[in-house]
């Protein structure tokens, strides 16, 4: 059996208002889909969320392409190890200075990563569907139905901190039968974020999980008084509170400072990245993104190791990919769902037969692979060349 194609569909949607975070809006929704076809006629489909779209297609179109076509599928583990070397040996000077042999700023390492996850991701997808069985059962899981969090809480179009629509958010998840529930942090004066999760905790009860993600706001010090500040509220955990410069060591400090569990990885780009998370950030949940980067089998790697710190797993986003993930490992904790289709539209469009989230937990398909069957229409509507 061998590859014989690779094929890029790139899919955008406008939405329809901004969703701020703490420090930039988040304005379209976006995924690219990997296809790798063989000469039995099956095709395998992977994911990817990284951007920017054309110069990660680029990657997967003009340098991966050539390298897996006569490859056989299913050694996807010597298959990664070959497509990383482009991110660290003489074989990146095959890429065009605008891909980047990733030195001195030149190269680009996360659209890399991220093509390399698309591959990867594709193959577990095809070796599911070969051997008849959803890819959570072939990594050895048993239990189809994975936890779920509804995740959104976002500031108001102009960034402002839109105490009332928040909670009617929040409580409209819970209504879902959610039992936990994320939001924004980091976008306002600490006082108006702590009126913001004031608002939320008494709408929603004591009962209902809360966490908190700061998307890379604050400094040392100021994470440590957002965290203190928001402890009489017991959140499940503060996500990604450190700006970029600073969020291994500096992370560190800050989870010293907190009873509040930690979370963060989903911008990490391999297990090193995360094994540093881990050993000097204080992380207690590990948010690696499959999707983003390295795949299925870097994921497997960083939750090998997080099993053996004690740290749970709770991947960022893609829950038709991560759920299989989650179900996969003894670690596996909680799946990143976004209910909002406003907000997602591409959860809401592109999949046919989509799982549903029911009472806060997200059950499998039982279809081989990962169950992904994509929706014709949605691919008209939004994806493009």
């Amino acid at each position: 059996m061998k590859i014989t194609d690779l094929r890029v569909q790139l899919i955008s949607a406008k939405l329809s208002r901004p969703y701020w975070m703490s420090l930039e809006p988040y304005q379209t929704s976006s995924e690219i889909v990997v296809e790798i076809e063989t000469d039995t006629g099956v095709v395998g489909i992977g994911e990817v969320h990284g951007r920017p779209l054309e110069q990660i297609s680029a990657i997967l179109t003009d340098v991966f392409a050539p390298v897996l076509r006569g490859r056989n599928p299913l050694e996807h583990s010597a298959i990664w190890e070959e497509l990383f070397l482009y991110a660290h040996s003489r074989r990146g000077a095959a890429l065009s200075g605008s891909h980047g042999q990733p030195h001195f700023g030149a190269g680009a390492r996360p659209q890399l990563m991220a093509a390399i996850a698309g591959v990867d991701l594709a193959l577990w997808d095809l070796k599911g569907k070969l051997l008849g069985v959803p890819v959570y059962k072939l990594l050895g899981g048993s239990n189809p139905r994975v936890p779920s969090y509804a995740s959104g809480g976002y500031y108001g179009p102009e960034g402002e901190p839109a105490i009332a629509a928040l909670v009617a958010e929040m409580t409209s998840y819970t209504a879902l039968g959610f039992t936990a529930v994320k939001m924004k942090v980091g976008g306002q004066p600490l006082n108006i974020d702590v009126d913001r999760v004031r608002a939320v905790r008494e709408a929603v009860g004591p009962t209902v999980d809360i966490m908190l993600d700061a998307n890379s706001a604050y400094d040392v010090p100021e994470a440590i008084r957002a965290a203190r500040a928001f402890e009489p509220f017991a959140p499940r955990w503060l996500e990604e509170p450190l700006r970029w410069y600073d969020s291994v060591f500096g992370l560190g400090e800050v989870s010293r400072a907190t009873d509040i569990p930690v979370a963060s990885g989903e911008s990490e780009m391999h297990r090193w990245a995360c094994r540093d998370l881990i050993l000097h950030g204080g992380v207690r949940i590990m948010q690696f993104d499959s999707t983003r980067a390295g795949g299925a089998t870097e994921w497997l790697r960083v939750a090998a190791y997080a099993a053996a710190h004690g740290v749970l797993m709770a991947p960022h986003h893609d829950p038709q990919i991560h759920g299989h993930l989650v179900a996969a490992v003894p670690n596996g904790h909680v799946l990143e769902v976004f209910p909002n289709k406003q907000r997602d539209p591409l959860w809401d469009e592109l999949y046919l037969h989509r799982p549903e989230v029911v009472d806060g937990v997200y059950t499998l398909p039982d279809r081989p692979g990962f169950g992904i069957e994509l929706n014709p229409d949605a691919l008209q509507k939004y994806g493009y060349s």
